[in-house]
C-alpha cells in the first residue's frame, strides 16, 4: 500500500488548472531523478522548484516527506535539509496548490530509495482526470 493523490474535475479543467498541472508533474518528475544515497532531501526539493519555477510557478511549502514504519523523526523535503538520503527511505512527494480559492490541485507519488535510483511505488497516470 501507498499514498497517491491525482486531481479530478467535473467537465473541462480550466486553462490556468491544466497549466498547473503541466508546470507540477515536470517538478515532480525532476524530482524523482534526483534521490541518490548521499544526496539531501533539500536536493530533491530544490529540482522541483527550480522545474516549476522555470515555468512560472512558486512554491513555497514543502514537497514532501517521509513515511513508513520507525521513523525517529519526519524528513521534510524542502529546500535547506542537509538530512541525507539512504537506500530504504521512503517518502511521500506531494505537490499541493490552492489557487485564490479558485481551486486546488494535487499530484504525489510515494516512492523508495534503492540502492542506486529512485522506486516508485504505483502506477497510476499523472494524468489531470476530466470527468
Amino acid at each position: 500500500m501507498a499514498a497517491i493523490t491525482r486531481t479530478f474535475t467535473i467537465g473541462p479543467a480550466p486553462d490556468r488548472l491544466r497549466r498547473l498541472h503541466e508546470a507540477e508533474v515536470a517538478g515532480l518528475e525532476a524530482a524523482l531523478d534526483v534521490p541518490r544515497p548521499g544526496n539531501t532531501a533539500g536536493d530533491v526539493a530544490s529540482a522541483l522548484y527550480r522545474t516549476i519555477e522555470k515555468m512560472g510557478l512558486k512554491k513555497e511549502s514543502r514537497c514532501g516527506y517521509a513515511i513508513g514504519i520507525d521513523w525517529p523523526e519526519p524528513i521534510s523535503l524542502e529546500v535547506g535539509n542537509m538530512t541525507e538520503l539512504k537506500p530504504n527511505m521512503t517518502f511521500h512527494l506531494m505537490l499541493g496548490n490552492w489557487v485564490e480559492e479558485e481551486f486546488g490541485y494535487v499530484v504525489s507519488e510515494t516512492c523508495r530509495l534503492t540502492d542506486s535510483r529512485v522506486e516508485v511505488l504505483t502506477k497510476a497516470p499523472r494524468k489531470l482526470f476530466e470527468l
